[in-house]
């Protein structure tokens, strides 16, 4: 009976992880149509259940599929109308319609806040383990609906609860069989008993022979010539009619009367042999008993989805507390990652619209007071082939990231990257992105002054926070900064804000100051003719970063003008270069006006720094952007 439940036990477990086996993946398919052209899977639907997804996506025409943070996906989607996946209880893929704009979207690809693209036609499939956080978004050709046919798939960690306790008990149960029938098997052989061959009755003359070895002290072992003539003993005699020395084989009378030693080499192997035919026998007992139960063992040792779990602990209903500083803060404009990836396509789309000065391809990666600049550039250089491009993008390893802390537009990064060439200074950049269907463009890139050090920021993954331009949190209000310093480069320490700034490693004041003005105005070819210097326009809105210690790295930018005309009449003032080919003339009675763009790179400290902290200027460049004849 134990062998057949044993039997029954094992055949249910081992249908356990056979046929009643559940599933190894979970898939859920969305098979309805949307009218949407974004269809987007958020990663807490994505994460319904545990392991890696695999995702197949199924259309007519061109399909992609791009990953990305969920406010920069949601920021992508702006007012537009799309469809949310979801998962219902059957596991099944299900669509909430967001309504809004249905205006044909632009193509979803080339994003720089993208973290991973798929493209295909007619199908696209990948695996991805995709945290909280992050969202899938699908679309079409654009202009069309997003595809419907979604099937998203994850590994199941199948339990079977009931295998382990069934072959548990089935091998118990075998075990058990095992012990019974090796009792019943020595049960059986004490019943039979010892077997003994019966012996004939012994003839006259045998008896006599016998008696007669007895008398004469003849060894028991000896075989007499009588022994041959001895019959065997009848089966039916009594083993009570055998004589004494016949009926006792194991002892003999020694010639003395008394008892023979037994042979010793004939004990010893006899015992050997019975040892030897028990220690098999032994063995063969114990391994039937000892395989079940090291099978019981080593099953117990299993895995739990082999066996049933207990009640489950109601999750705390209290909130999460943020593990890190990162967990507190908005997060990232970009990652390091995501910087790498503009700051060589900027590189590429800079360098060859330099050499082609296509103004609209460098506006694809460049805007702002760089953009102006460059376009300044592409016109001289059409007008005059001995003129020098601006510098590209540096083209060594950056050097430090520093990223806005937010999750709208626009963003603000800015970065310090090398050249190859080690003798030229490192570039402060500056990229701003103007919404979430923009590129990051660069808009200022100013040289770093030597020997001058930055302060302290924090790490790409923290990044800092951005100030309004009429904070009260640094010591000057940015919005101040610049016309300040546009006025000190003009009147020196005669300025009124000339406290403001620090002068010691301020090579821009050095370059373009007062005192460089002066010794402008100085110089022989400048006898007959009058300088003049003022600011043009309106200085745009500074960027800025915070800085560890609560100040702040300001980049902006303003143009100044130097007017030269003559003291006298029939004075003629000569110009060369590019400004010559802007203003169209090389020499001229009325004077040449020039305009100059200067890009500034400052350290700001904050509102309550030490008494004598002054703004320091960490980096700067110039460029030409006019240059026309007095009254034209």
């Amino acid at each position: 009976m134990s062998l057949v439940i044993s039997l029954v036990l094992l055949g249910l477990g081992i249908g356990q992880r056979t046929i009643w086996a559940p599933p190894e993946s979970i898939v859920s398919q969305l098979d309805t149509a949307t009218d949407s052209q974004l269809l987007v899977i958020p990663g807490t639907t994505m994460n319904t259940h545990d392991g890696r997804q695999s995702v197949v996506i199924t259309g007519d025409g061109p399909i992609t599929a791009v990953v990305g943070r969920d406010h920069d996906v949601l920021g992508w989607v702006g007012e537009s109308a799309h469809a949310v996946a979801g998962i219902d209880e059957s596991d099944a893929l299900t669509l909430t319609e967001q309504s809004g704009s249905s205006d044909a979207l632009p193509q979803l690809a080339g994003s720089d806040m993208w973290i991973e693209e798929h493209a295909g036609e007619g199908e696209v499939s990948f695996s991805i383990d995709l945290p909280v956080g992050y969202s899938i978004a699908i679309a079409g050709e654009p202009g069309t609906a997003a595809p419907a046919d979604v099937r998203v798939e994850w590994p199941f960690d199948a339990k079977t609860p009931l295998f382990g306790p069934l072959i548990t008990a089935g091998l118990v149960f075998l075990a058990l069989a095992l012990v019974l029938f090796l009792l019943a098997l020595r049960r059986h052989r004490r019943r039979r008993g010892p077997q003994r061959r019966s012996h004939r009755e012994l003839s006259r003359a045998g008896r006599r022979a016998l008696a007669r070895d007895a008398r004469e002290g003849t060894p028991r072992g000896a075989v007499g010539p009588a022994q041959g003539a001895l019959e065997a003993p009848s089966a039916e005699q009594a083993p009570t009619d055998v004589p004494d020395a016949v009926t006792t084989p194991d002892a003999a009378d020694a010639p003395d009367g008394s008892e023979a030693p037994a042979d010793d080499a004939t004990t010893d192997r006899s015992r050997g042999t019975a040892e030897r035919t028990a220690a098999p026998t032994g063995r063969r007992r114990f391994g039937m008993i000892a395989l079940p139960i090291v099978a019981v063992v080593a099953l117990t040792g299993c895995g739990p989805q082999y066996w049933p779990s207990g009640p489950s602990t109601p999750a705390a209903t209290e909130e999460p507390t943020p593990t890190s500083l990162e967990d507190t803060l908005p997060p990232v404009a970009l990652t390091e990652n995501q910087f790498d990836r503009v700051l060589e396509e900027t590189r590429t789309v800079t360098a060859a619209a330099d050499e082609a000065r296509d103004l609209e391809q460098v506006s694809t990666r460049v805007g702002g007071a760089v953009l102006d600049a460059r376009t300044t550039n592409y016109e001289v250089r059409g007008l005059n082939g001995e003129v020098e491009p601006l510098p590209g993008i540096p083209d060594g390893d950056v050097q430090l990231i520093l990223p806005q802390q937010t999750e709208v537009w626009p963003r603000t990064v800015m970065a310090v990257v090398a050249w190859q060439d080690e003798a030229r200074a490192q570039s402060a950049l500056v990229f701003e992105q103007a919404d979430a269907r923009s590129d990051y463009r660069l808009v200022y890139q100013t040289t770093l002054a030597s020997g001058v050090q930055l302060p302290a920021v924090a790490s790409p993954t923290i990044g800092a926070a951005s100030l309004p331009g009429d904070t009260p949190l640094l010591q000057r209000r940015p919005t101040e900064i610049t016309d300040a310093y546009a006025d000190l480069l003009l009147r020196g320490d005669a300025s009124e804000f000339a406290a403001w700034f620090r002068e010691d490693g301020d090579t821009l004041r050095a370059d373009l100051g007062r005192a460089a003005k002066d010794e402008l105005i100085q110089r022989p070819e400048f006898a007959l003719s009058v300088l003049e210097w003022g600011a043009a326009g309106d200085a745009p809105a500074p960027l800025m970063l915070v800085t560890n210690e609560g100040g702040a790295l300001l980049a902006t930018s303003f143009n100044e003008t130097v007017r030269v005309t003559p003291k006298e009449e029939g004075v003629e003032i000569s110009t060369s270069g590019a400004a010559a080919s802007l203003a169209g003339v090389q020499e001229t009675t009325a004077g040449i006006e020039t305009t100059y763009q200067i890009q500034v790179l400052f350290a700001v400290p904050p509102a309550d720094a030490p008494e004598g902290t002054q703004i320091q200027v960490v980096g700067y460049s110039q460029a030409l952007l006019d240059a026309n004849e007095v009254g034209q």
